[in-house]
C-alpha cells in the first residue's frame, strides 16, 4: 500500500469512526438517557454467553479500565448489571445483565437499527463481511503494534 493510500485509509477510517460515534452517542443519549460507554458495556455483556469479567469487557471495547469500572458500577447501582467476584481472580469482577439491562440493550439495538447508522454498508452482505474483516484485521494489526515496547524504551 502506498503512503497516500495508507493515509487515505486511515483518514477515512478516522472520519467514519468520529461520525458514527457522534450519531450513536446522540441517539442513545436522546432515546435511552444513557452514555455511549454505558450502552457499549451493556451490549458487550449481553452479547457474551455467560458471565464476563471486566478485563474481557475492556479488551472487547478498547475502553479504559476506569471507564468500564465506572460503567459497571453505575449499571449495578441502576439495577442493570449483577456483579460478583471473579472466582479466578481476586482483583476482577464478573458481570451479567439483569432483565432490565437486557431490555435496555434490545431497545438500544432497535434504535440504532432504525437510524442512519443502519444505512452502512449499502452494498451486499458480502461487501459488509469483507469490510468487517478488513477493519478487524486492521484493528488487530494496530493493537499488536501498539502493545510492543518502543525502540526508545
Amino acid at each position: 500500500m502506498s503512503d497516500t493510500a495508507a493515509w487515505d485509509f486511515w483518514f477515512a477510517l478516522h472520519k467514519a469512526a468520529v461520525v458514527l460515534e457522534r450519531e450513536a452517542t446522540r441517539l442513545i443519549k436522546d432515546e435511552l438517557g444513557l452514555s455511549l460507554p454505558m450502552f457499549l458495556v451493556l451490549s458487550v455483556i449481553d452479547a457474551h454467553p455467560g458471565p464476563l469479567n471486566q478485563t474481557a469487557i475492556v479488551g472487547r471495547l478498547g475502553l479504559t479500565k476506569s471507564t468500564v469500572s465506572r460503567s459497571v458500577e453505575a449499571g449495578a447501582t441502576a439495577g442493570w448489571i449483577d456483579v460478583r467476584p471473579d472466582p479466578r481472580s481476586r482483583r476482577d469482577r464478573i458481570a451479567t445483565l439483569t432483565p432490565e439491562g437486557t431490555d435496555l440493550v434490545h431497545r438500544g439495538d432497535a434504535i440504532l437499527e432504525r437510524s442512519v447508522l443502519a444505512l452502512f454498508p449499502r452494498g451486499s452482505a458480502e461487501q459488509a463481511e469483507a469490510a468487517t474483516t478488513t477493519l478487524r484485521q486492521f484493528v488487530a494489526s494496530v493493537t499488536v503494534r501498539s502493545s510492543r515496547p518502543s525502540e526508545d524504551g
